[in-house]
């Protein structure tokens, strides 16, 4: 079962994404700010987060930014949800490392498509970073 950090300032966000991927059979775990990210991160070992952009004190860039710096963090996908629609924040995102981004509001069944197409593409990495390893190995 994968593991998912969602993390908004919203509360009736967080449990919206929180219901919407139970449902879908993931566990979920939740962060109220970007001041818990990292620590959040760390602890609950999420197989992905989906962060929002706008929170007070730390947005969801700077969040980003430092899970990306961070060595412990770095490899785990994100998706920035957001009801910021404008392409240089797109941009932005992609530059600072996010996977994907979602707009609010999103369509039914976005989100559950989005996170597994997210896995599957990180986990496909894995394998294809693994396998001239394994071919060195049997070599």
């Amino acid at each position: 079962m994968n593991k998912i950090l969602v993390v908004d300032d919203s509360s009736d966000i967080r449990l919206l994404l929180s219901r919407t991927l139970k449902a879908a059979g993931y566990t979920v775990s939740e962060a109220t700010d970007g001041d818990e990210v990292l620590a959040a991160t760390l602890s609950y070992e999420p197989d992905i987060i989906l962060l929002d952009v706008a929170m007070a004190r730390i947005d969801g860039f700077k969040a980003l930014a430092q899970l990306k710096q961070d060595p412990r963090t770095k490899g785990i996908p994100v998706i920035m949800v957001t009801a910021k629609g404008h392409p240089s924040d797109l941009e932005t995102a992609r530059r600072l490392g996010a996977l994907d981004y979602i707009n609010k509001p999103w369509a039914h069944g976005e989100v559950e498509l989005r996170v597994q197409w997210a896995i599957t593409s990180v986990q496909r990495k894995r394998e294809q970073e693994a396998q001239p390893k394994l071919d060195r190995l049997a070599g």
